[in-house]
């Protein structure tokens, strides 16, 4: 009967470089269910001031009037949106992780930026001023930041650095990065919480 009362066994806890690896593997095999994860790119945040947003239609629907939002661009109101990675290092290793997150720029920068984009040649654009349009973390960080968005070659995803240094993950993007663990707690506050149970898994 004792045995009914016993208590449940806490999940084992995970060195920080087991961890980091397991954040940063290509390909990583979950131990519990073998599914595949790509934990260093999988977080996708959403604009602010949009909850429920559609699913991504093709590009040529920004050409019309109204909200919209594509894998690449999205229009909400007067504000043009471009995702970008936004890239967090992980302490005690080479590797980055990438939260998927939107940066509003003016209409003139966003118009330069997309018909660059579509010739492969943004990266000569130089850094572009852009809000940080994904409120991060998403429970306490601010609603607007400023940032540097950073164009790539060939078409690429832009990468975005916050230069706001209040803001909390300022000091993480320059100077160290965060631990494995601090990231995994960034994760589940943007609601990626499955994704965490399975790398600690």
């Amino acid at each position: 009967m004792l045995g009914l009362f016993r208590r449940a066994k806490q999940p084992r806890a995970l060195p920080e470089d087991e961890l980091a690896r397991r954040l940063l593997a290509p390909g990583y095999r979950c131990a519990c269910c073998n599914e595949v994860l790509d934990a260093a790119n999988a977080v996708r945040l959403r604009p602010i001031g949009w909850p429920h947003p559609p699913a991504p239609e093709p590009e040529d629907a920004l050409e019309r009037s109204g909200d919209v939002i594509t894998e690449r661009y999205a229009r909400r109101g007067r504000d043009m949106l471009v995702r970008a990675h936004l890239p967090i290092p992980v302490q005690g290793t080479e590797g980055h992780v990438f939260l998927s997150v939107w940066a509003n720029l003016s209409l003139g920068d966003f118009a330069r930026f997309r018909s660059a984009q579509g010739r492969g040649d943004a990266d000569r654009l130089g850094d572009l001023f852009a809000w940080l349009y994904s409120r991060v973390p998403a429970s306490t960080g601010p609603v607007l930041t400023k940032g540097l968005l950073v164009p790539v070659s060939e078409g690429g995803m832009p990468v975005y650095w916050i230069t706001d240094p209040k803001h909390p993950l300022h000091a993480a993007q320059l100077d160290g990065g965060m631990s494995a663990g601090d990231i995994l707690a960034l994760y589940e506050d943007l609601g990626a919480a499955g994704l965490v149970g399975h790398l600690r898994a």
